[in-house]
């Protein structure tokens, strides 16, 4: 490997390197103050929407203690080669097959979202290619409600809905109750949400197979065995903290981070919190117990976390009505509502279809759901956030409630 030894930020929209192996064309850049330089290079595996550009603070910040190399395997970031018949576990030996290829020494990845899987996958497949394993926004989607939310965007997108798909994207990737906390403006969410809008169609059917890989993965029958730090954003609710405490637990030698005031996207809004843990761990040094907007979580509490991440409260008109496209209609006793989802009782079918249901509550806009699950008259739902019309209402009913006391620390 020769690394480039200047770097400035207009670097990231150069076009990139470029390294074919048998069919697949994997682009990258790498950068370090050494053309010739042996030490262990960190490795950027970004998620959706992510490109070269969204990591010029961390390529900064990183350069002047390691050589730093940004890779996009096909269908990510930049690279527009489709990949439909490769599975994640694919993906990631075609990173082994990379550091083969350019004899590098052993890598310290960096995944990200999407990339946290295929991260995870490479260090559990190729160790001795990995070196330090650093995670945020795990995606091992095991959580019904975040498969169910997924498949509903795959469906929406399906049927040409873009601008449903990517409101509820948007939501999955912001938690709009608590933008006050992680400062989230409404210029980035705007542009955020443009940006899913005028995708184009090769650039959603990039979306589509990625999700549709994870979808299909089965989950990890290993884990991770070098050392491993997991980030996790306070109120990210897309990933949330729980699976990834229970993601370090799993790992032989793992240490996971709560991010207080951080939401998925932890690694943006709170720089300095994650910064103040990733430099003393890719460096190989102890990790503080605490820093300024970040906490570790104590090896004995990683499998107890609170699964609830919101406050759900029975409203004070419980009457409502769940109603299906096709023409049904069922007054239901509303038990709980939150934003992201609600329990209802009432004298429902036995098989429910999976989509095209609405919930009338009170005041509120009808609210488009998607069943969870069905145990006797009890039926767990969850929002998918396609109106934002709709959303915000929601929001504003549910903004003030408290969540459960969760122990963290």
């Amino acid at each position: 490997m020769r690394y480039q030894t200047d770097f400035a930020p207009q670097y990231l929209n150069d076009a990139p390197r470029i390294l074919q192996i048998g069919p697949w064309t994997l682009h990258y850049q790498a950068f370090s103050e050494h053309a010739q330089d042996g030490r262990e290079p960190i490795l950027m595996l970004g998620g959706a929407f992510q490109s070269f550009r969204s990591f010029v603070a961390e390529v900064q910040e990183l350069l002047p203690h390691h050589p730093v190399i940004l890779l996009d395997l096909p269908s990510q970031g930049g690279n527009l080669q489709l990949a439909p018949e490769l599975s994640l576990e694919q993906l990631a030996d075609l990173i082994s097959a990379f550091a083969d290829e350019l004899r590098l020494p052993p890598l310290m990845p960096i995944g990200l979202s999407y990339g946290s899987a295929l991260a995870a996958l490479f260090a559990v497949r190729h160790p001795r290619h990995c070196a330090r394993l650093l995670l945020a926004g795990i995606t091992a989607f095991g959580r019904p409600g975040a498969r169910r939310l997924l498949e509903e965007g795959l469906d929406l997108l399906a049927e040409g809905q873009v601008q449903r798909f990517a409101q509820g994207a948007l939501t999955g990737l912001i938690n709009p109750l608590r933008l006050e906390e992680t400062g989230i403006s409404l210029v980035f969410r705007k542009a955020l949400l443009r940006q899913m809008q005028r995708l184009s169609p090769q650039e959603l059917e990039r979306y589509r197979q990625n999700s549709q890989r994870l979808l299909t993965f089965p989950g990890f029958e290993r884990h991770p065995a070098c050392p491993t730090l997991v980030l996790a954003g306070e109120f990210d609710h897309f990933t949330q903290p729980w699976e990834h405490a229970g993601f370090a637990a799993a790992c032989a030698d793992a240490d996971c981070a709560l991010i207080h005031n951080g939401d998925h996207l932890a690694q943006f809004e709170q720089r300095e919190a994650c910064a103040s843990f990733y430099r003393p761990f890719l460096l190989g040094s102890a990790l503080p117990f605490a820093s300024s907007g970040a906490t570790r979580l104590a090896r004995n509490r990683l499998e107890r976390l609170e699964r609830r991440q919101e406050p759900r409260v029975a409203p004070l008109n419980r009457r409502g009505r769940l109603l299906h496209d096709e023409g049904g209609d069922w007054p239901v006793e509303i038990n709980e509502l939150g934003f992201f989802g609600g329990l209802v009782a009432g004298n429902l079918p036995s098989a429910l279809p999976s989509r095209g249901w609405r919930l009338q509550a009170g005041d509120l806009p009808e609210l488009d759901v998607l069943p969870l699950r069905h145990e006797g008259d009890a039926l767990a739902l969850v929002f998918p956030h396609t109106d934002a019309a709709a959303s915000e209402a929601l929001a504003a009913q549910v903004v003030h409630a408290e969540p459960r006391a969760v122990a963290y620390a």
